[in-house]
C-alpha cells in the first residue's frame, strides 16, 4: 500500500460500505452521497452549483482541485510540469499526445477510480482512461480539457494459489505481464507488441500469438473487476453480473472502468519467430502460403501469421511474420512459406516477452497514425485483387512527408471463431457473421506520416480504399460486416458491425448499469454505442 493511504483516513473504504453500494443506479442517485458512502469527506469538494461547462473549463478545474485535496497532489499531475509533459508524450500516436487534459489523475487503488467516476458526475467534467495509450486517434484515451485517468500504478500481476488465473491491473503493458509470468513458465492470451496496454486490447478483442490454440484475449477472461457508473466495484464473470461480463468482452469502454483483469493462464514455451521478406514477383506464392496456413489453423494451432505489404527502397515487398509455439524451426504448416525465396529472414527462437519487444522495436512512437479495417470471407482471388489494387493507388499519397502506408493481412481462423462461443459467447458477433465458422480475412491499413496538415488527405485516401474493397467484395460475394475495434478508425461504426441483435443487447446492458449515460457522455472517447466517434466526411 502506498504510504499516502495510511495517512489519509478519509480514503478508508470498509468492506461493509462497499457491500451496501448497489451495482446499478436508481432514480434517487446522488454522486455526493455516494462519495460519502465510500468514506470520502465531501467537504473537500468545492460546490459546483454556480459552475457550468461554458466557463472555460471551470468544472474541470473544480474536479482536479477536488482530486488533489482528497488524494494528495502527487496523485494529480497538472499542466506546465515535467510530469505532465512526460505523460502526454508517452502516447503512441501524435494525435493523442497533442491532447491537453486539465489534469492527469493517477489512482493507486480501485477505490480512487470509484471516486473519480463520482466526482466527474458531480462536476460534469469529462474523462478518459489510459491503459497503454496505443489507440491512434484523438481522444481515445486522453481527454482534451478534461481528466485523463492514468492507470500506471494499478499494475499488479499476481497468480492464484493454483496458478490457473493471473490477476492483472490495467496499468500493465503486455511486456510487463509476460515478463512477470515467464519465471513461472506461464503466460496469458494477450497482445503481440510489448508496449500495448492490457485494458483496451482485452475489452476490444485481443489477437494473440496463442489465438489459434486458445482464442482471443477476451475469450480467456475469468472475470473483470469493474467500477460502474455509481462508483460500485463489482465482479463480472460467467456467474456474477453475467450480462456485464458478456458486454465487456468486445464492448470496449462503454460499461465501466476495469480495474482488474483476471485472466486464465497458459503454458509459455519458447516460440520460434520468423520475419521473411519477399519481392513482388513472389506475391502469388505468398498469397497461396497465407491461404494455406489460414485454412489449416485447426490442424496446427501453434502457428500464427500475418503478412504486411508495403514499399521499401523503391520496391514493393511482402513481409511475413510467422510464429510457432515451441522451438520448431520448420513446422509443416509454414513449409510453403519457407519454399519461397526470401530476400531477408530473421528466424530465431525467443521467449514471448523477447518476441513482443522485438516487434515493438519495429513500431516507432511519435508519428501521426491511423488504423482502418474491415473483414471479408477468406478468398484467394479477393486477397490477390486487394494487393494489386493497393499498389495501383498507393503512389497517390507518396509525396506526403514521412508517409508509410502498410497493408496487413490477417485471418480470423476457424479455431478462433469456435473459441468465441466459450462462456456463453462474446459481444463481437463473429461466430454468427462468419457464416458457419469459416475463416474471415481481415485486411488492415496501418499508416503513419509527419504533419497534421496532411491528415484529411490520408483519411480520404484510406476511406476511398475501403469503399472500393467493399464494392468489390459485394460483387465477388465475400463481403462481411464485422469491423475489429482495435484496428478501427474514428470514422467507423464498430458496434453496429456486431449485428443488430448484439448492438441492442449492449445498449440494454448499458442502460441497466449506466442509465445516466456516464460512459457515453462524460467519457466520450473511443467507440461508443451510438455510432462512429466521428462522421466520415470523405
Amino acid at each position: 500500500m502506498h504510504p499516502l493511504l495510511a495517512a489519509l483516513p478519509l480514503l478508508a473504504v470498509s468492506p461493509v460500505a462497499l457491500a451496501q453500494v448497489p451495482s446499478v443506479q436508481d432514480t434517487s442517485f446522488d454522486p455526493r452521497n455516494a462519495l460519502s458512502e465510500l468514506g470520502i469527506d465531501t467537504s473537500l469538494i468545492p460546490q459546483t452549483s454556480g459552475v457550468c461547462p461554458s466557463q472555460g473549463g471551470a468544472q474541470c478545474r473544480v474536479a482536479c482541485s477536488a482530486l488533489a485535496r482528497i488524494f494528495g497532489s502527487d496523485r494529480v499531475i497538472t499542466p506546465n510540469t515535467t510530469a505532465y509533459v512526460n505523460a502526454t508524450n508517452a502516447y503512441w500516436s501524435t494525435q493523442q499526445a497533442e491532447v491537453q487534459p486539465a489534469c492527469i489523475f493517477v489512482p493507486a487503488v480501485d477505490k480512487h477510480v470509484s471516486a473519480l467516476v463520482l466526482i466527474s458526475q458531480l462536476t460534469k467534467c469529462p474523462f478518459a482512461a489510459k491503459s497503454g495509450g496505443h489507440a491512434a486517434f484523438t481522444g481515445s484515451s486522453n481527454s482534451d480539457g478534461g481528466i485523463t485517468v492514468l492507470f500506471r500504478d494499478l499494475n499488479e500481476v499476481t497468480l492464484s494459489e493454483d496458478r490457473s488465473v493471473a490477476s492483472i491491473g490495467p496499468g500493465n503493458t503486455w511486456g510487463d505481464v509476460y515478463t512477470a509470468l515467464e519465471p513461472h513458465g506461464l503466460a496469458v492470451v494477450g497482445g503481440r507488441v510489448s508496449d500495448i496496454g492490457v485494458g483496451g486490447l482485452t475489452t476490444g478483442g485481443g489477437i494473440s500469438y496463442h489465438s489459434n490454440l486458445y482464442g482471443w484475449a477476451l475469450d480467456n477472461v475469468q472475470s473483470f473487476e469493474v467500477v460502474t457508473a455509481i462508483g460500485a466495484i463489482v465482479t463480472a464473470s460467467k456467474t456474477k453480473h453475467a450480462d456485464l461480463y458478456w458486454a465487456l468482452r468486445g464492448g470496449g469502454n462503454n460499461f465501466g472502468l476495469v480495474t482488474k483483469f483476471n485472466l486464465y493462464t497458459i503454458p509459455s514455451p519458447p516460440l520460434y519467430g520468423s520475419t521473411r521478406v519477399y519481392t513482388e514477383d513472389m506475391f502469388p506464392s505468398v498469397v497461396d502460403a497465407f491461404i494455406n496456413a489460414a485454412n489449416n489453423a485447426s490442424r496446427d494451432g501453434n502457428a500464427q501469421q500475418y503478412v504486411a505489404f508495403g514499399q521499401a527502397q523503391g520496391m514493393n515487398i511482402a513481409s511475413a511474420e510467422l510464429t510457432y509455439i515451441g522451438n520448431i524451426s520448420n513446422p509443416a504448416i509454414f513449409r510453403q512459406y519457407r519454399s519461397i525465396p526470401a530476400v531477408m529472414d530473421t528466424s530465431s527462437s525467443r521467449t514471448l516477452a523477447e518476441y513482443c519487444a522485438y516487434v515493438k522495436a519495429q513500431n516507432p512512437v511519435g508519428l501521426r497514425e491511423v488504423y482502418w479495417n474491415h473483414s471479408f470471407k477468406l478468398s484467394r482471388d479477393f486477397a490477390t485483387w486487394v494487393i494489386e489494387y493497393f499498389f495501383s493507388i498507393v503512389d497517390e499519397i507518396a509525396d506526403i512527408p514521412g508517409i508509410m502506408p502498410v497493408l496487413v493481412f490477417q485471418v480470423i481462423t476457424e479455431p478462433q471463431i469456435k473459441a468465441m462461443s466459450r462462456f456463453d459467447g462474446n459481444a463481437l458477433g463473429v461466430d454468427e457473421l462468419s457464416a458457419g465458422g469459416h475463416p474471415l480475412h481481415l485486411p488492415l491499413i496501418a499508416c503513419s506520416w509527419q504533419n497534421g496538415q496532411d491528415d484529411d488527405r490520408v483519411y480520404q485516401f484510406i476511406s476511398a480504399f475501403y469503399t472500393a474493397l467493399s464494392a468489390k467484395a459485394e460483387a465477388m460475394g465475400v463481403h462481411n460486416d464485422f469491423i475489429y475495434m482495435n484496428y478501427a478508425s474514428q470514422f467507423q461504426d464498430v458496434i453496429s458491425s456486431y449485428g443488430a441483435a448484439n448492438k441492442a443487447r449492449l445498449q440494454e446492458i448499458a442502460s441497466k448499469y449506466d442509465p445516466r449515460h456516464v460512459f457515453q457522455e462524460l467519457q466520450p472517447g473511443y467507440f461508443k454505442l451510438a455510432g462512429a466517434p466521428l462522421p466520415n466526411p470523405f
